[in-house]
């Protein structure tokens, strides 16, 4: 209904108000009622409606009844959609925050554990032969904490060396 619109529902106002809207529940209840009553009434031959709902022609059915669902709604629900490139743009801006933050959370547990500690991790790695050159070169980088600081993306590649550094049995703390 809202991609036809070409419209979104307000999943950014939602999570900042962190509650979902009445007009939002209602409609919801609204769609889920018609839809639930599509399903539990298969077509003529078809017994089971857990099978039935797997069935792509089910969902065609329902599909097809979306302009009446539509009219169903009121017109609060649509009065608080956005238009589809604006919350794509949100989830884009979204996306590329998350990722940000991820790196400055790897950075942070990566900076928690000494540069000695991460010696003797890559002491034994090395003597067992499981380090990559890549990841060689990111654990020297991470010996030299603090007068060198590894970077987000070799922070990153720092925590899979502890996961495997604890699978070895290497590692047995968590940063």
């Amino acid at each position: 209904i809202t991609k036809r619109r070409k419209e979104s529902i307000d999943f950014l106002g939602i999570w900042n108000a962190q509650k979902v809207d009445p007009v939002l529940e209602s409609a919801i209840a609204v769609v889920s009622g018609v839809v639930n009553d599509d399903i539990i009434r298969p077509p003529q031959g078809i017994s089971n409606i857990s099978e039935w709902c797997k069935k792509e022609a089910c969902w065609t059915r329902i599909q097809a009844r979306t302009d009446a669902i539509a009219n169903l709604l009121p017109p609060e629900f649509y009065d608080r959609l956005v238009p589809q490139d604006d919350q794509a743009a949100i989830v884009k801006t979204a996306k590329q925050t998350q990722r940000i933050d991820n790196g400055i959370e790897a950075q942070r547990k990566v900076l928690a554990v000494p540069a000695a500690e991460w010696a003797r991790i890559h002491q034994s790695l090395l003597e067992k032969d499981l380090l990559t050159p890549k990841e060689d070169g990111v654990l020297r980088v991470a010996m030299q904490i603090p007068s060198k600081l590894p970077t987000e993306k070799q922070s990153v590649v720092l925590l899979d060396i502890l996961d495997k550094g604890r699978l070895e049995g290497v590692v047995v703390s968590e940063p």
